[in-house]
């Protein structure tokens, strides 16, 4: 796949969302997500592009995989606290009780964004330039979504997703670290709560889950990647 044509299936997936939009309101997400789990896995299997495997998801693997998404969830904490900061209002934030909406933000769209960003794109890019290129090209289009405050880690995220997917050469790896790192990420209601009754409290507590995350998602990434290339072919 030439990087014209990945670039040319985002930009459909986009056109996609704008038009579902017009017609199904709130549901577009998820009626996008649907159709582009069917016709991206067919897009990336026709090219020879689809590398999924659970060789590298089992026992401690997946445990480690795990906490790489703990690690980044606790780390995108930030983004509250620069909002805080910024004078942003603060406003409760919990989990919502629609099954639709858990498993469209917790699975259905990180599984999709894996399957665009990672697979098609990074795989596309990977073919006309070098790694490095194909990971900071493939990750500013991940960008678009996103809030523009919490921009500077989305893309730090990206970044780590495509190189460890590039490192793996395992697009399910990078599938279960972002629906974990979406899952904890989302789990802000005793911040917002603490936020809102304490400020200061609120940000320390804010600013203590960003340090403990950083060497939760940097250990866990040594160790998979320990445990990964020991593995067998």
């Amino acid at each position: 796949m030439k990087p014209y044509q990945g670039m040319l299936a985002w930009i459909s997936y986009l056109l996609l969302q704008v038009v579902l939009y017009s017609f199904t309101g709130p549901y577009y997400t998820v009626i996008a997500g649907i159709i582009a789990l069917i016709v991206l896995p067919f897009l990336l299997h026709k090219k020879q592009m689809l590398h999924l495997s659970s060789r590298d998801l089992k026992g401690s693997q997946l445990f480690f995989c795990c906490g790489i998404g703990l690690g980044l969830g606790l780390i995108f904490k930030i983004s509250i606290v620069a909002s805080v900061l910024s004078g942003a209002p603060i406003s409760e934030a919990s989990i919502s009780n629609d099954f639709l909406w858990m498993a469209t933000t917790m699975v259905l769209l990180p599984v999709v964004e894996e399957l665009l960003f990672r697979g098609i794109l990074f795989g596309s890019f990977s073919r006309s330039f070098s790694y490095r290129k194909a990971i900071v090209l493939s990750t500013v289009p991940f960008l678009i979504g996103h809030h523009m405050i919490s921009w500077p880690l989305v893309l730090g995220i990206g970044i780590l997703l495509a190189w460890i997917y590039w490192r793996t050469d395992n697009l399910a790896v990078a599938m279960v670290i972002h629906c974990v790192t979406n899952f904890f990420s989302l789990l802000s209601e005793p911040l917002y709560a603490l936020l809102a009754a304490n400020r200061t409290l609120g940000i320390m507590a804010g600013l203590l889950m960003v340090l403990l995350g950083i060497p939760i998602t940097c250990l866990s990434i040594k160790m998979f990647l320990q445990k990964h290339d020991a593995l067998p072919a």
